[in-house]
């Protein structure tokens, strides 16, 4: 059997020119990512690109690219220190006619300095006017992306009950990790996972309660939109039935009147 193929769904314009995707591990950001990168340089090649036939390119004279993990002992460059030597050619060589891709953007480092200094990148980013695909867990960079109006967060799509992704992307809003959820899908021990919660910043905590509310009631909206379209289907296929009805009526009343006329002549001219 054939696995279901869900292509994704990527809006950009001069407007949002930066989409941040964040959600949990194993939800499809990074692929995601890589899909958009190797559509346009399929483009760009000249090769068939595979898309719906309504889907938009344009032309970029330059693509950055950091995914992926590129330290060498014999470049003495640790994973964190290659990030940064891919955020400086960008920082130098960005402009309107450009696109960059970054998978786990500041990550390799303390998650409070990696952070600062990729929001610091990306604001950067953002005044060159170029065109990107950024995945990230962090949340300052979520924040800032609600802040800034050509930034839109994104979020892959993720069953809280079956741990299970859809491979969706949704704009709009940022995702969750699910960091809690899938540690104890693994069988990490209750405890633990107490403890861990009771170590959380405070308004770490309260983000991510409203992030699962948010996404309880888009799941919610969605069955209320998909149950309101099956009705819209079924009421339309009644008011064809009753149109063709009433056609039907008219048809047969036409007839029984030009009958009875036929009649009622008839009867005249006999008497």
């Amino acid at each position: 059997s054939f696995e279901q193929v869900v292509p994704p769904n990527v809006v950009m314009s001069t407007d949002q020119r930066i989409i941040l995707i964040s959600g949990p591990n194993a939800g499809g950001k990074s692929v995601s990512l890589k899909t958009v990168g190797l559509l346009q340089m399929m483009l760009q090649a000249g090769l068939l690109v595979p898309c719906d036939e309504t889907s938009e390119f344009r032309w970029f004279d330059r693509l950055f690219i950091d995914i992926g993990d590129e330290q060498s002992l014999q470049s003495d460059l640790s994973t964190y220190t290659s990030h940064l030597a891919n955020m400086r050619t960008m920082l130098k060589g960005l402009n309107a006619k450009s696109l960059f891709l970054i998978d786990e953007f500041g990550s390799g480092t303390d998650p409070k300095l990696g952070g600062a200094i990729a929001e610091a990148f990306l604001e950067k980013y953002v005044a060159s006017q170029a065109l990107g695909i950024i995945t990230t867990h962090y949340g300052n960079l979520k924040n800032y992306a609600d802040q800034e109006p050509a930034i839109v967060n994104a979020a892959m799509q993720f069953n809280p009950q079956t741990l299970q992704p859809s491979y969706h992307i949704e704009l709009g809003i940022p995702g969750r990790s699910y960091a809690f959820e899938i540690a104890q899908n693994v069988g990490i021990p209750g405890k633990v996972l107490e403890l861990a919660r009771n170590k959380i910043d405070g308004d770490q905590v309260y983000t991510e309660e409203l992030l699962l509310k948010l996404e309880a009631q888009r799941s919610e909206l969605e069955t209320v939109l998909k149950e309101q379209k099956e009705r819209n289907a079924e009421l339309k296929t009644w008011l064809q039935r009753n149109k063709n009805l009433n056609q039907t009526i008219k048809q047969q009343e036409t007839r029984i009147i030009r009958e009875a006329h036929q009649s009622a002549q008839a009867l005249i001219d006999a008497a």
